[in-house]
């Protein structure tokens, strides 16, 4: 079976004010780091991949030539399916040149992922974005200008002086842009990044009250879908034909191999993980917090990670396939569900309503525990 590559880049141009992701703000290691992924997608034994992702970080940062030196590397020593997707994330600013497009079309990428976040600029300073609005406005237009026709847009909500109004002049412009796919994520204030800081100082983030935030939740999955995006996923929206597959491996339990500082794989049936630390890595790359999936770890990730898309969990595949059962209350706890408005449910299948996806940690734990795991 084909697999996905996942190729880390952990440089940026500065540290975002919410970003809790293993990046530097320091691009004196970028030639060398190169050299190392180059290395390693080297030293992987022949694979086959139908998915190849450059995420980071800014994986943009990197130049032209870098890019293509490094995708070259992939279908060197690797065989990638004929209609493979290849996606680079990038900010805005580094993509605003023609040019700079024109040699991602012709390296083989055919799929872009922005950072845009929003299209307010007092928001985007907020955030500790450099961009502005219309640097992602022109760098869309320009992207489908060279030639891609896969444009991925990656929005922020419940964030610092956003208001619902500002936030639904965000998805306008996003479905006014016409892009395939759109992302949208609620911030999260985590510990050691500058709005953790900040919050646990007390100071005063300015974010939107809880009702707000799920009104802004429900406002664009309602949007999005009118506008002909399907809510396939609980943050991604996209067209016919333009969900992410590479993040479809992930939430559908497939193989996928990582490389770089802090990757993640998931390998002959192993999780693990390349340690954070760049200088490290660019020696040599090790690995680190191995672990062989039980059974029973199989099933949670199967139920937790199908619970997260629309299409839902086979609740037949199941149980012929894993360890588990339905319990003696799995019926009557799922109706409850049901009737609450949180889940869809025929007897077979099972997912996850939009307000139950709003909620679907709390949801899905209810349903973990309604199952009945076997030796």
């Amino acid at each position: 079976m084909n697999k996905g590559l996942y190729l880390h880049f952990p440089f940026c141009e500065k540290k975002c004010n919410y970003c809790n992701f293993y990046s530097l703000a320091n691009l004196t290691l970028k030639e060398r780091y190169v050299e190392g992924v180059i290395r390693e997608i080297k030293k992987l034994s022949p694979l086959n991949f139908d998915t190849v992702y450059f995420g980071g970080g800014t994986p943009s940062l990197l130049d032209g030539v870098e890019l293509k030196s490094v995708l070259d590397a992939v279908f060197t020593h690797h065989k990638v399916a004929e209609n493979a997707e290849i996606t680079v994330e990038a900010n805005p600013l580094t993509l605003s040149r023609e040019k700079k497009l024109q040699e991602l079309k012709r390296a083989g990428f055919n799929r872009l992922s922005l950072g845009v976040q929003s299209f307010c600029d007092r928001e985007l300073e907020a955030l500790g974005r450099e961009h502005t609005a219309e640097n992602a406005i022109n760098t869309v237009k320009v992207a489908k200008a060279v030639g891609f026709d896969n444009i991925s847009v990656d929005l922020m909500f419940a964030i610092p002086h956003q208001s619902v109004k500002s936030f639904e002049d965000t998805l306008d412009t996003a479905i006014a842009l016409d892009v395939s796919h759109i992302s949208v994520y609620a911030l999260s204030i985590e510990e050691k990044t500058v709005f953790g800081v900040k919050q646990k100082r007390g100071e005063n983030l300015f974010l939107p009250s809880e009702d707000k935030e799920a009104e802004m939740y429900f406002l664009a999955c309602n949007k999005l879908e009118s506008a002909g995006y399907e809510h396939y996923e609980i943050s991604n929206f996209a067209k016919a034909s333009k969900h992410s597959r590479h993040n479809m491996k992930y939430w559908r339990g497939e193989e996928y191999v990582g490389i770089g500082a802090s990757a993640h794989s998931y390998f002959n049936d192993m999780r693990y993980s390349c340690p954070s630390d760049i200088k490290a890595f660019c020696q040599e790359a090790k690995v680190e917090d191995c672990y062989t999936n039980t059974l029973q770890d199989r099933a949670e990730e199967k139920v937790f990670l199908s619970l997260r898309l629309k299409e839902g969990l086979d609740l037949d595949s199941l149980e012929a396939n894993y360890p588990v059962k339905r319990g003696v209350h799995f019926d009557s706890e799922v109706m409850e569900l049901v009737h609450s408005g949180f889940c869809l449910y025929d007897g077979k299948t099972l997912s996850l309503t939009d307000k139950g996806f709003f909620v679907s940690n709390t949801i899905i734990l209810k349903i973990l525990d309604s199952l009945q795991f076997t030796p």
